[in-house]
């Protein structure tokens, strides 16, 4: 099995670069499979450099943090029940362990 590797863009690697626990837990969700399409979620929650921006708690509970216009986000990371499931760096995604059910509802 090849191990796959993260984005090489520089512009990208230099923004990660800045991060490195975001860049561990991307290296490390990298080779993981693809959530199955059956699973049902308790928790979800998108995080960027600033920490949580929403989430929602067993399909109805739903959070979100207010932020002000000078906050922008380097990255978005979308957690599905603590694992990183998406993560994407402006229009570069790095992440994305839901493929294979975007791929199926086409």
């Amino acid at each position: 099995m090849t191990q796959k590797q993260v984005n090489s863009n520089p512009e990208v690697f230099s923004i990660l670069s800045n991060y490195p626990k975001w860049l561990e837990k991307i290296t490390e969700a990298i080779d993981k499979p693809v959530i199955h399409k059956g699973y049902c979620p308790q928790m979800i929650e998108i995080f960027d450099q600033h920490g949580l921006l929403a989430g929602k708690i067993n399909g109805f509970s739903s959070y979100e943090c207010t932020r002000n216009t000078q906050q922008k986000s380097d990255f978005n990371a979308w957690l599905i029940d603590g694992e990183l499931a998406v993560f994407y760096v402006g229009s570069e995604l790095i992440i994305n362990r839901l493929e294979a059910i975007a791929r199926q509802g086409e």
